[in-house]
């Protein structure tokens, strides 16, 4: 499992061409809201105006935190404005919600969402607290597997307690 925010910035590496491609961008969704793959932003900064490229996730060797590797160049693909991938998920709209546990108590809002390298499936949120309480207690995960609600307010973990 990785977080988005995480791979955002980070270099792709070519591992046959032994060479740079740019660095990972934004996400690509596919209808069902699960990642297929990342828009690609050259060296300069810019994902490209009239031509934009992106890496399917199935091309994708590694991806942490560090690095992104491929195989080669051809992984990367001219992305078209196509109906069957987008870079809008409605699940990013729960960026900062809250997140309540179910008895009602607030336990943080949604800071990152995390999901998995091999299907590209959210598998869930991480939570934030603030920057204090992030420093000294760190940052809490609440799981899709373990039952989440989405209201128009807040989120409601029915597998957390109020610890």
């Amino acid at each position: 499992m990785i977080r988005i925010q995480e791979c955002k910035g980070v270099p792709v590496v070519c591992l046959k061409d032994e060479g740079r491609l740019g660095f990972i961008a934004n996400p690509l969704y596919d209808k069902e809201s699960n990642i297929k793959g990342f828009l690609l932003e050259s060296e300069n900064g810019f994902t490209g105006k009239f031509r934009k490229r992106y890496i399917a996730l199935e091309d994708i060797l590694k991806l942490n935190d560090t690095v992104c590797v491929v195989y080669s160049k051809d992984s990367v693909r001219k992305y078209e404005n196509k109906k069957s991938l987008t870079t809008q998920n409605a699940l990013e709209q729960v960026m900062g919600q809250g997140v309540l546990s179910k008895t009602g108590k607030n336990i943080g809002v949604v800071h990152d969402m995390i999901f998995d390298i091999e299907t590209g499936a959210l598998e869930g949120f991480e939570l934030s607290k603030g920057f204090m309480n992030d420093m000294f207690e760190g940052r809490r995960t609440v799981f899709m597997r373990d039952g989440v609600e989405f209201g128009e307010e807040y989120i409601i973990a029915r597998g957390e307690d109020d610890e």
